[in-house]
Protein backbone atom coordinates (compact mmCIF):
# COMPACT_ATOMS: atom_id res chain seq x y z
CA UNK A 1 0.00 0.00 0.00
CA UNK A 2 2.82 1.82 0.45
CA UNK A 3 4.63 1.34 -2.76
CA UNK A 4 0.89 1.87 -4.16
CA UNK A 5 0.36 5.73 -2.83
CA UNK A 6 3.81 6.88 -3.35
CA UNK A 7 3.63 6.43 -7.13
CA UNK A 8 0.24 7.60 -7.48
CA UNK A 9 1.60 10.69 -5.84
CA UNK A 10 4.61 10.40 -8.78
CA UNK A 11 1.97 10.98 -11.47
CA UNK A 12 0.44 14.07 -10.17
CA UNK A 13 2.92 16.85 -11.22
CA UNK A 14 3.92 15.49 -14.74
CA UNK A 15 -0.25 14.70 -14.99
CA UNK A 16 -1.13 18.42 -14.68
CA UNK A 17 2.41 19.45 -16.28
CA UNK A 18 1.99 17.64 -19.41
CA UNK A 19 -1.93 18.68 -19.68
CA UNK A 20 -1.58 22.55 -19.27
CA UNK A 21 1.18 22.43 -22.18
CA UNK A 22 -0.66 20.54 -24.49
CA UNK A 23 -3.54 22.61 -23.83
CA UNK A 24 -1.55 25.38 -24.51
CA UNK A 25 -0.89 24.52 -27.78
CA UNK A 26 -3.74 23.62 -28.90
CA UNK A 27 -4.89 27.28 -27.48
CA UNK A 28 -2.21 28.78 -29.53
CA UNK A 29 -3.37 27.01 -32.46
CA UNK A 30 -6.80 28.05 -32.07
CA UNK A 31 -5.50 31.56 -31.76
CA UNK A 32 -3.68 31.15 -34.73
CA UNK A 33 -6.37 29.78 -36.16
CA UNK A 34 -9.56 32.02 -35.01
CA UNK A 35 -8.11 35.58 -33.91
CA UNK A 36 -8.59 36.73 -37.28
CA UNK A 37 -11.68 36.02 -37.56
CA UNK A 38 -12.76 37.65 -34.35
CA UNK A 39 -10.64 40.51 -34.50
CA UNK A 40 -12.42 43.46 -35.37
CA UNK A 41 -15.58 42.49 -34.43
CA UNK A 42 -16.19 44.82 -31.86
CA UNK A 43 -16.60 41.69 -29.47
CA UNK A 44 -16.33 42.78 -25.41
CA UNK A 45 -13.52 40.80 -23.90
CA UNK A 46 -15.48 38.63 -21.70
CA UNK A 47 -17.20 37.13 -25.04
CA UNK A 48 -13.66 36.76 -26.01
CA UNK A 49 -13.07 35.03 -23.22
CA UNK A 50 -15.65 32.97 -23.23
CA UNK A 51 -15.06 31.64 -27.05
CA UNK A 52 -11.61 30.11 -25.97
CA UNK A 53 -13.06 28.54 -22.51
CA UNK A 54 -16.04 26.76 -24.30
CA UNK A 55 -13.16 25.55 -26.78
CA UNK A 56 -11.50 23.88 -23.97
CA UNK A 57 -13.36 21.29 -23.91
CA UNK A 58 -12.47 19.19 -27.04
CA UNK A 59 -8.77 19.91 -26.03
CA UNK A 60 -9.50 18.49 -22.64
CA UNK A 61 -10.58 15.75 -24.43
CA UNK A 62 -8.09 15.29 -26.13
CA UNK A 63 -5.25 16.34 -23.92
CA UNK A 64 -6.08 13.57 -21.12
CA UNK A 65 -4.93 10.61 -22.44
CA UNK A 66 -1.68 11.86 -23.72
CA UNK A 67 -1.03 13.33 -20.79
CA UNK A 68 -1.42 10.20 -18.67
CA UNK A 69 0.86 8.34 -20.73
CA UNK A 70 3.32 11.39 -19.92
CA UNK A 71 2.53 11.44 -16.68
CA UNK A 72 3.20 7.15 -15.91
CA UNK A 73 5.87 6.94 -18.35
CA UNK A 74 7.54 9.92 -16.44
CA UNK A 75 7.17 8.34 -12.90
CA UNK A 76 8.48 5.10 -14.05
CA UNK A 77 10.64 6.66 -16.21
CA UNK A 78 12.59 8.06 -12.95
CA UNK A 79 12.11 4.85 -10.47
CA UNK A 80 14.19 3.13 -13.23
CA UNK A 81 17.01 5.85 -14.24
CA UNK A 82 17.46 6.11 -10.25
CA UNK A 83 17.69 2.16 -9.85
CA UNK A 84 14.40 2.51 -7.55
CA UNK A 85 12.79 -0.58 -9.96
CA UNK A 86 15.71 -2.97 -9.28
CA UNK A 87 15.77 -2.25 -5.88
CA UNK A 88 12.48 -2.61 -5.39
CA UNK A 89 12.44 -6.16 -7.72
CA UNK A 90 15.18 -7.42 -5.29
CA UNK A 91 13.15 -6.70 -2.04
CA UNK A 92 10.12 -9.13 -3.41
CA UNK A 93 7.88 -6.43 -5.09
CA UNK A 94 6.38 -8.58 -8.52
CA UNK A 95 5.55 -6.92 -12.17
CA UNK A 96 2.07 -6.80 -11.06
CA UNK A 97 2.56 -4.51 -7.82
CA UNK A 98 4.79 -2.57 -9.63
CA UNK A 99 2.06 -2.07 -12.75
CA UNK A 100 -0.59 -1.80 -10.09
CA UNK A 101 -0.76 1.51 -9.63
CA UNK A 102 -0.40 2.69 -13.08
CA UNK A 103 -3.48 0.27 -13.79
CA UNK A 104 -5.56 1.93 -11.37
CA UNK A 105 -4.24 5.40 -12.44
CA UNK A 106 -5.52 4.59 -15.86
CA UNK A 107 -8.79 3.22 -14.46
CA UNK A 108 -10.15 6.39 -12.66
CA UNK A 109 -8.95 8.92 -15.72
CA UNK A 110 -10.68 6.67 -17.56
CA UNK A 111 -14.02 6.50 -15.78
CA UNK A 112 -13.79 10.86 -15.13
CA UNK A 113 -13.27 11.25 -19.39
CA UNK A 114 -16.00 9.26 -20.05
CA UNK A 115 -18.39 10.82 -17.77
CA UNK A 116 -16.77 14.18 -19.05
CA UNK A 117 -17.68 13.42 -22.85
CA UNK A 118 -21.07 12.13 -21.90
CA UNK A 119 -22.38 14.41 -19.82
CA UNK A 120 -20.54 18.02 -20.31
CA UNK A 121 -18.33 17.61 -23.27
CA UNK A 122 -21.96 17.90 -25.58
CA UNK A 123 -23.52 20.57 -24.16
CA UNK A 124 -19.77 22.67 -24.05
CA UNK A 125 -20.06 22.44 -27.39
CA UNK A 126 -23.27 22.87 -28.14
CA UNK A 127 -22.91 26.57 -26.20
CA UNK A 128 -19.35 26.76 -28.59
CA UNK A 129 -21.26 26.40 -31.90
CA UNK A 130 -23.94 28.79 -31.03
CA UNK A 131 -21.13 31.11 -30.15
CA UNK A 132 -18.87 30.98 -33.19
CA UNK A 133 -22.21 30.88 -35.15
CA UNK A 134 -23.37 34.29 -33.68
CA UNK A 135 -19.80 35.84 -34.43
CA UNK A 136 -19.47 34.53 -37.96
CA UNK A 137 -23.15 36.32 -38.15
CA UNK A 138 -21.88 39.31 -37.06
CA UNK A 139 -21.09 42.57 -39.28
CA UNK A 140 -16.94 43.62 -38.73
CA UNK A 141 -17.52 46.40 -36.21
CA UNK A 142 -17.18 50.41 -37.47
CA UNK A 143 -13.56 51.18 -37.36
CA UNK A 144 -13.40 54.60 -38.51
CA UNK A 145 -10.21 55.52 -39.76
CA UNK A 146 -9.03 58.80 -40.51
CA UNK A 147 -9.45 59.79 -44.33
CA UNK A 148 -11.24 56.60 -45.51
CA UNK A 149 -14.34 56.12 -46.55
CA UNK A 150 -16.70 53.50 -44.20
CA UNK A 151 -19.28 51.65 -46.21
CA UNK A 152 -19.86 48.96 -43.84
CA UNK A 153 -23.37 50.17 -42.77
CA UNK A 154 -25.88 49.28 -45.76
CA UNK A 155 -27.42 52.97 -46.79
CA UNK A 156 -24.79 54.82 -44.88
CA UNK A 157 -21.16 56.15 -46.08
CA UNK A 158 -18.86 57.73 -43.34
CA UNK A 159 -16.19 59.41 -43.59
CA UNK A 160 -13.84 61.90 -41.24
CA UNK A 161 -11.02 63.91 -41.96
CA UNK A 162 -8.98 63.42 -38.03
CA UNK A 163 -10.13 60.72 -35.95
CA UNK A 164 -9.02 60.21 -32.11
CA UNK A 165 -9.38 56.62 -30.93
CA UNK A 166 -9.14 57.53 -27.10
CA UNK A 167 -11.52 60.37 -27.17
CA UNK A 168 -13.93 59.12 -30.09
CA UNK A 169 -13.50 63.00 -31.56
CA UNK A 170 -13.85 63.58 -35.23
CA UNK A 171 -13.42 66.80 -37.36
CA UNK A 172 -14.38 67.60 -41.23
CA UNK A 173 -17.24 64.83 -40.93
CA UNK A 174 -19.75 63.84 -43.62
CA UNK A 175 -22.10 61.12 -43.09
CA UNK A 176 -24.30 60.52 -46.60
CA UNK A 177 -27.28 58.18 -46.25
CA UNK A 178 -29.25 56.52 -48.85
CA UNK A 179 -31.64 54.54 -46.99
CA UNK A 180 -34.67 56.17 -48.07
CA UNK A 181 -35.94 55.42 -51.61
CA UNK A 182 -37.03 59.27 -52.54
CA UNK A 183 -34.57 61.49 -50.52
CA UNK A 184 -30.97 61.07 -50.22
CA UNK A 185 -29.11 63.53 -47.63
CA UNK A 186 -25.61 64.44 -46.68
CA UNK A 187 -24.70 65.71 -43.35
CA UNK A 188 -21.65 67.70 -43.29
CA UNK A 189 -19.72 69.24 -39.52
CA UNK A 190 -16.75 70.55 -38.81
CA UNK A 191 -16.45 68.15 -35.63
CA UNK A 192 -18.22 66.05 -33.11
CA UNK A 193 -17.75 62.60 -31.37
CA UNK A 194 -19.13 59.43 -32.50
CA UNK A 195 -20.39 56.45 -30.12
CA UNK A 196 -21.91 52.89 -29.92
CA UNK A 197 -24.79 53.00 -28.08
CA UNK A 198 -25.66 49.37 -26.84
CA UNK A 199 -29.05 50.20 -25.75
CA UNK A 200 -30.19 51.92 -29.54
CA UNK A 201 -27.57 49.19 -31.51
CA UNK A 202 -26.27 51.93 -33.26
CA UNK A 203 -24.10 55.14 -33.60
CA UNK A 204 -24.67 58.14 -32.02
CA UNK A 205 -23.06 61.22 -33.87
CA UNK A 206 -23.01 64.57 -31.56
CA UNK A 207 -22.06 67.03 -34.16
CA UNK A 208 -21.30 70.94 -34.34
CA UNK A 209 -21.57 73.51 -36.40
CA UNK A 210 -22.82 71.94 -39.65
CA UNK A 211 -25.32 71.65 -42.28
CA UNK A 212 -27.85 69.04 -43.80
CA UNK A 213 -28.07 68.67 -47.59
CA UNK A 214 -31.24 67.04 -48.68
CA UNK A 215 -32.55 66.17 -52.13
CA UNK A 216 -35.05 64.84 -53.63
CA UNK A 217 -35.46 62.61 -56.05
CA UNK A 218 -37.90 63.15 -57.97
CA UNK A 219 -37.38 67.01 -58.53
CA UNK A 220 -33.32 66.53 -59.78
CA UNK A 221 -31.59 69.58 -58.98
CA UNK A 222 -33.29 71.07 -56.06
CA UNK A 223 -31.90 70.71 -52.24
CA UNK A 224 -33.02 71.73 -49.01
CA UNK A 225 -30.33 73.03 -46.88
CA UNK A 226 -30.17 73.13 -42.86
CA UNK A 227 -27.55 74.41 -40.68
CA UNK A 228 -27.25 73.95 -37.24
CA UNK A 229 -24.73 74.51 -34.33
CA UNK A 230 -25.25 71.73 -32.28
CA UNK A 231 -27.19 68.25 -33.13
CA UNK A 232 -27.07 64.84 -32.67
CA UNK A 233 -27.51 61.94 -35.62
CA UNK A 234 -28.23 58.47 -34.64
CA UNK A 235 -28.08 55.44 -37.08
CA UNK A 236 -29.33 52.10 -36.62
CA UNK A 237 -27.01 49.01 -36.86
CA UNK A 238 -28.13 46.10 -35.25
CA UNK A 239 -26.16 43.59 -36.95
CA UNK A 240 -23.20 45.83 -35.36
CA UNK A 241 -23.91 43.65 -31.78
CA UNK A 242 -23.93 40.40 -30.75
CA UNK A 243 -26.93 38.59 -30.89
CA UNK A 244 -27.48 35.34 -28.71
CA UNK A 245 -29.69 33.12 -30.92
CA UNK A 246 -31.64 30.45 -29.14
CA UNK A 247 -32.22 27.35 -30.94
CA UNK A 248 -32.25 23.88 -29.85
CA UNK A 249 -30.99 21.66 -32.75
CA UNK A 250 -27.32 19.81 -32.05
CA UNK A 251 -25.40 18.18 -33.96
CA UNK A 252 -23.50 14.60 -33.61
CA UNK A 253 -20.62 15.69 -31.44
CA UNK A 254 -23.40 17.88 -29.30
CA UNK A 255 -25.67 15.05 -28.04
CA UNK A 256 -25.18 11.94 -25.12
CA UNK A 257 -25.62 8.94 -25.77
CA UNK A 258 -29.29 8.66 -24.63
CA UNK A 259 -29.88 11.66 -27.07
CA UNK A 260 -27.74 9.84 -29.71
CA UNK A 261 -29.68 6.76 -29.60
CA UNK A 262 -33.11 7.99 -29.92
CA UNK A 263 -31.69 10.11 -33.24
CA UNK A 264 -30.82 6.42 -34.62
CA UNK A 265 -34.21 5.20 -33.44
CA UNK A 266 -35.95 7.74 -35.66
CA UNK A 267 -33.64 7.29 -38.60
CA UNK A 268 -34.33 3.32 -38.31
CA UNK A 269 -38.86 4.35 -37.91
CA UNK A 270 -37.35 6.37 -41.41
CA UNK A 271 -36.02 4.13 -43.20
CA UNK A 272 -32.93 1.91 -41.27
CA UNK A 273 -31.61 1.32 -45.03
CA UNK A 274 -31.97 4.76 -46.61
CA UNK A 275 -30.30 6.22 -43.93
CA UNK A 276 -27.61 3.86 -42.82
CA UNK A 277 -24.69 6.45 -42.96
CA UNK A 278 -26.14 8.70 -40.91
CA UNK A 279 -26.66 5.76 -38.44
CA UNK A 280 -23.10 4.67 -38.80
CA UNK A 281 -22.04 8.12 -37.89
CA UNK A 282 -24.07 8.62 -35.05
CA UNK A 283 -22.62 5.48 -33.93
CA UNK A 284 -19.29 6.47 -34.41
CA UNK A 285 -19.93 9.19 -31.82
CA UNK A 286 -21.23 7.11 -29.28
CA UNK A 287 -18.11 4.74 -29.90
CA UNK A 288 -15.92 7.83 -29.86
CA UNK A 289 -17.31 8.91 -26.27
CA UNK A 290 -15.64 5.71 -24.69
CA UNK A 291 -12.96 4.56 -27.17
CA UNK A 292 -11.11 7.52 -26.21
CA UNK A 293 -11.08 7.77 -22.39
CA UNK A 294 -10.51 3.55 -22.72
CA UNK A 295 -7.35 5.10 -23.77
CA UNK A 296 -6.24 6.35 -20.86
CA UNK A 297 -5.86 2.52 -19.33
CA UNK A 298 -4.15 1.31 -21.73
CA UNK A 299 -1.62 4.82 -22.38
CA UNK A 300 -1.12 4.19 -18.89
CA UNK A 301 -0.37 0.42 -18.94
CA UNK A 302 2.07 0.98 -21.46
CA UNK A 303 3.65 4.17 -19.68
CA UNK A 304 3.99 1.85 -17.05
CA UNK A 305 5.83 -0.86 -18.84
CA UNK A 306 7.77 1.22 -20.81
CA UNK A 307 9.11 3.66 -17.82
CA UNK A 308 10.53 0.23 -16.18
CA UNK A 309 12.27 -0.67 -19.65
CA UNK A 310 14.12 3.06 -19.99
CA UNK A 311 17.19 4.40 -18.06
CA UNK A 312 16.78 7.90 -18.95
CA UNK A 313 14.17 10.00 -17.48
CA UNK A 314 12.15 13.18 -17.68
CA UNK A 315 9.54 14.98 -18.65
CA UNK A 316 11.31 15.52 -21.79
CA UNK A 317 11.73 12.06 -22.88
CA UNK A 318 8.40 11.19 -21.42
CA UNK A 319 6.84 13.49 -23.83
CA UNK A 320 8.83 12.46 -26.65
CA UNK A 321 8.03 8.54 -26.84
CA UNK A 322 4.37 9.57 -25.53
CA UNK A 323 4.17 12.33 -28.93
CA UNK A 324 4.70 9.38 -31.26
CA UNK A 325 2.82 6.82 -29.44
CA UNK A 326 -0.21 9.23 -29.27
CA UNK A 327 0.31 10.72 -33.13
CA UNK A 328 0.09 6.81 -34.18
CA UNK A 329 -3.26 6.50 -32.44
CA UNK A 330 -4.85 9.18 -33.46
CA UNK A 331 -3.91 8.63 -37.32
CA UNK A 332 -5.75 5.29 -36.74
CA UNK A 333 -8.28 6.97 -34.75
CA UNK A 334 -9.12 9.36 -37.27
CA UNK A 335 -8.73 7.31 -40.65
CA UNK A 336 -11.29 4.80 -38.80
CA UNK A 337 -13.72 7.52 -38.84
CA UNK A 338 -13.71 8.51 -41.86
CA UNK A 339 -14.00 4.53 -42.94
CA UNK A 340 -16.84 4.13 -40.41
CA UNK A 341 -18.46 7.48 -41.77
CA UNK A 342 -18.38 6.04 -45.65
CA UNK A 343 -19.67 2.65 -44.41
CA UNK A 344 -16.44 0.48 -45.43
CA UNK A 345 -16.14 -0.82 -42.16
CA UNK A 346 -18.27 -1.23 -38.70
CA UNK A 347 -18.30 2.05 -36.43
CA UNK A 348 -17.38 -0.15 -33.31
CA UNK A 349 -14.45 -1.39 -35.48
CA UNK A 350 -12.94 1.56 -36.71
CA UNK A 351 -12.97 3.61 -32.95
CA UNK A 352 -11.66 0.71 -31.02
CA UNK A 353 -9.23 -0.60 -33.38
CA UNK A 354 -6.52 1.38 -31.91
CA UNK A 355 -7.01 0.61 -28.41
CA UNK A 356 -6.91 -3.21 -29.83
CA UNK A 357 -3.59 -1.95 -31.40
CA UNK A 358 -2.39 -0.61 -28.11
CA UNK A 359 -3.15 -3.06 -26.82
CA UNK A 360 -1.31 -6.00 -28.06
CA UNK A 361 1.69 -3.45 -28.18
CA UNK A 362 0.57 -3.70 -23.95
CA UNK A 363 0.63 -7.19 -23.97
CA UNK A 364 3.97 -7.67 -26.13
CA UNK A 365 6.17 -5.32 -23.74
CA UNK A 366 4.24 -7.75 -20.62
CA UNK A 367 5.73 -10.49 -22.20
CA UNK A 368 9.44 -9.34 -23.14
CA UNK A 369 9.34 -8.06 -19.41
CA UNK A 370 8.33 -11.36 -17.58
CA UNK A 371 10.98 -12.87 -20.21
CA UNK A 372 14.16 -10.75 -20.39
CA UNK A 373 13.66 -8.66 -17.59
CA UNK A 374 13.17 -4.96 -17.60
CA UNK A 375 15.69 -3.24 -20.10
CA UNK A 376 14.25 -2.84 -23.48
CA UNK A 377 16.32 0.44 -23.92
CA UNK A 378 19.34 1.85 -23.21
CA UNK A 379 22.44 0.01 -21.58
Amino acid sequence: MTLFRYLLREFIPPFFFSLALIIFLFILNLVFTMLGRIVGKGLPIWTVLEFFGLNLAWMIALAVPMAVLVAVLSAYGRLSADNEVTALRSSGVGPMQMIAPAIMFGVIMSLGLAYFNNYMLPDLNFRSRQLQTDIRRLKPAMVLEPGVFLSDIPGHVLYARQVNGETNEISDVMVYQDDDPRFGSTVIAADGKLKYEEWFEGFEFSLHDGEILRSDRARPGEYHRIQFDNAIFRIHAPDMSLRRTATQWRGDREMNVSQLLDKIENYEKIDAAKNSKNISRLLVEIHKKFSIPAACLIFAALGGLLGQMVRRSGIGVSAGYSMAFFLIYWVFLIAGEDLADRGTVGPGTAMWAPNVLFSLVVIFLWLRQRKSGFRLFGK
